[in-house]
This record gives C-alpha cells, sequence and structure tokens, in this order.
C-alpha cells in the first residue's frame, strides 16, 4: 500500500494537537516543545507585529502527523544570536531585499537541537520532501533565504546534501564530569584558576548574600513578576530588546513548571539578583538575569557557579550558559562547536556569503583550538 503524504502549514501552534507535535519533538528540547512555543504565542512575545511570524510546516503521511518544521518569518535580524546584518546591507547595497527571509530556529534561544521534528516514523525521505516544499514556497513567496539556526550536530550531513550553506560558531559550556562535589570540580582546575573562583565566591558568603534554587510548586506568580522586572533591567543595560512580554514570565508556572529553575540571591529576605533556567534532556540552561544592586562577582555566583551547583547535585550532564563570553573559560566552561545553515537563492550573493563562512570557519576552529591549548583552567593530564 502507497502511503499519502501531505505537507501544509499552520500558522499557530494551537492549530496542531499537542501531543502531535510532541510525538515528533520526542529527540527534541524544550525550547521546541508544543508548550514553549504556545507560551511565546499566547503571550504575544511572537507575531506578526514583533517581527516573527510562525509558520509551521507539517508532513502527514495517512493522516496522521509525523513531521514539523517550527518556522518563523522574519523581517528582521533580532533575537536570532546568529549575525547576519552584513548580510542584509550588502542586499541593500545591490537594491535587492534581505526581508523577508525564513528563519527555523526556536525563538530568542541559542540553544542546540533538532531543527526537523519527526517520530519515529519519520526518515530522510521525508525530510528531503518537506524541504522542497520549503524551498518552493519561499520562491512563491519571494522569500530571499532559509536559515537554519543551532541545528544539532545529527542534522548536518543532510543540510550540506540539500545545498545549504555552513556556517561555524562557538559557545561555552561546563560539562560535568560525573563530580560529586563543587569541590571535586574545582579540584580537577589549576591552582590559579581554582583559587580565583574560591576567592570570588567568598566575597558573596562574606557580604551574608544567600542563594535560593526554587523549581516546580514553589515557582510562583510574584517571583516570575520578579524575574521580569530583572530582565527589563538588564535589558536596558545593554541597550538590546525586551523580545519577551511580561506575560511570558508571569505565564511560566502555568506552561513550564516542570522546566523552570529559577536562581535567587537574597540578603535580609530581600531578592537583589535572579537568574532564570530551563531543564532539558538532562541539561541545565541558563536564560536570563537581572539584578538591581552592583556587586562584585554577583553574576558570576548566581549564574555559573550556582548553576554548575546544581548540575553537580542533579547529576545533570552539562550547563549551556548561553551565546558568547569567554569569561566563562576560567570558570570551567569551554568552547563548544555550533552550527547553522543558510540557503541563499540569489547566486551571486550565495557565492560572497560562500566566501566569507570559509574564511569564518577557519578563525572559529582555530579560536576554539587555541583556547583548550593556551587557556583550559583545568590541570594538564
Amino acid at each position: 500500500m502507497q502511503n499519502n503524504i501531505k505537507i501544509y502549514i499552520e500558522n499557530s501552534i494551537t492549530n496542531i494537537k499537542s501531543s502531535d507535535w510532541d510525538n515528533c519533538n520526542s529527540k527534541g528540547n524544550i525550547f521546541l516543545s508544543y508548550n514553549f512555543l504556545k507560551l511565546l504565542e499566547d503571550s504575544n512575545s511572537i507575531n506578526i507585529n514583533t517581527g516573527w511570524t510562525p509558520i509551521y510546516f507539517c508532513l502527514k503521511m495517512n493522516s496522521n502527523i509525523i513531521a514539523v518544521v517550527p518556522s518563523f518569518i522574519k523581517n528582521h535580524s533580532q533575537g536570532e544570536f546568529v549575525f547576519d546584518h552584513a548580510w542584509a546591507q550588502a542586499y541593500q547595497s545591490l537594491g535587492l531585499n534581505y526581508y523577508p527571509k525564513l528563519l527555523i530556529a526556536s525563538p530568542f534561544s541559542p540553544v542546540t537541537g533538532n531543527r526537523v521534528l519527526m517520530n519515529t516514523k519519520g526518515n530522510e525521505t521525508i525530510k528531503e520532501k518537506l524541504f522542497v516544499y520549503i524551498k518552493k514556497f519561499c520562491i512563491e513567496k519571494a522569500i530571499s533565504s532559509i536559515h537554519v539556526n543551532f541545528f544539532d550536530h545529527s542534522e548536518l550531513d543532510f543540510f550540506k546534501n540539500q545545498d545549504f550553506l555552513i556556517r561555524y560558531g562557538e559557545q561555552f559550556h561546563f560539562v560535568n564530569k560525573g563530580y560529586n562535589s563543587f569541590d571535586e570540580f574545582l579540584n580537577t582546575l589549576s591552582y590559579k584558576n581554582r583559587k580565583k573562583i574560591i576567592k570570588e565566591r567568598s566575597s558573596i558568603k562574606k557580604q551574608n548574600i544567600n542563594i535560593e534554587v526554587i523549581k516546580k510548586n514553589n515557582l510562583n506568580k510574584k517571583l516570575c513578576e520578579k524575574m521580569y522586572q530583572f530582565y527589563i533591567s538588564t535589558i536596558k543595560k545593554k541597550w538590546s530588546y525586551n523580545y519577551l512580554s511580561k506575560d511570558f514570565f508571569i505565564k511560566l508556572p502555568q506552561y513550564l513548571n516542570n522546566e523552570s529553575i529559577l536562581i535567587l540571591a537574597k540578603k535580609n529576605k530581600e531578592i537583589l539578583a535572579g537568574a532564570l533556567n530551563f531543564l532539558s534532556k538532562n541539561i541545565l540552561y541558563g536564560r536570563y538575569w537581572g539584578s538591581n544592586v552592583n556587586i562584585k562577582n554577583l553574576h558570576f555566583e548566581v549564574c555559573y557557579y550556582q548553576a554548575m551547583e546544581v548540575a553537580i547535585k542533579n547529576k545533570y550532564q552539562k550547563v549551556e550558559a548561553g551565546a558568547q563570553g569567554a569569561h566563562k573559560i576560567k570558570r570551567g566552561y569551554l568552547p563548544k562547536l555550533t552550527y547553522s545553515a543558510h540557503y541563499i537563492f540569489n547566486h551571486k550573493l550565495r557565492l560572497a556569503i560562500e566566501n566569507f563562512l570559509d574564511e569564518e570557519k577557519k578563525i572559529v576552529l582555530n579560536d576554539i583550538d587555541y583556547i583548550n591549548k593556551k587557556y583550559s583552567p583545568y590541570k594538564i593530564t
């Protein structure tokens, strides 16, 4: 019996059954889960007005959804963490439109994961059919390009075979090597780096600042409102964009109660700072931080050391503390490769971008190699 395959588009995740979506996302992570995307939609963090128009490509086989591709039509390049502003300027200089473009990624989340989500019945042929459809859709809608950000390494060959240009990047992750305690981790560091971390952590304790880790049922609306205030304060300090609405934070206990971990710094019961983390697939992801005080080393304690302690205590595999940040190296976070894929329809600009990416790849690989050889905080074995 021949399989009946149908590919179609939904413009809201609410038009898809949560069970169908999460069955396809079984190997993925929270940042492309049904609840995470629905929270972004319901809180108006993503919509046509914010420049993130949802478009979910769905593939049905014999009336059952077996694959989905979470995508967004973008009219800007904000909130992506793979920077292509120079590409947009190149298009503009030639009198061409770079926007709209199609982005396949998790909004505002530089987190690696599968970007083609399939249940157990999915295969390479299904993925190929999806991208034939997606490319055709982009041509019909005059979309300049397709961008797949932070895809999993297992998808690398697929995107190469689909004639995508591959871009290499780097992040800094803490890998939990089965440590039984933070002190055991410290003992793997060189004397200089171990001493530095001990000094930084001691400076916080001496100021009688206490740390509280909030999980599950202890996460409430009041604390989430406080975290939103911290989020906005950080946005203002960095002259950045508040991609997430207040509703996103307030509704966290309703949508992502089991996956949210809030780390708070307190003094005399007053909350001084906070970091919002998400747990997914045995990995802790540090996402948003803020503080209403300027205390040296408080950021390192709340965002890095406490996250590492939580990971060690709970036997989590690793901590990913977001994009960029070479200052993480001395604190036990080492560079890891990330990937994005780019399909450029304009042949002339494709060649120019391809040459740029070849040179950038060399720089990224050399940088990771140099850091590991010359700046690793760990003892030489």
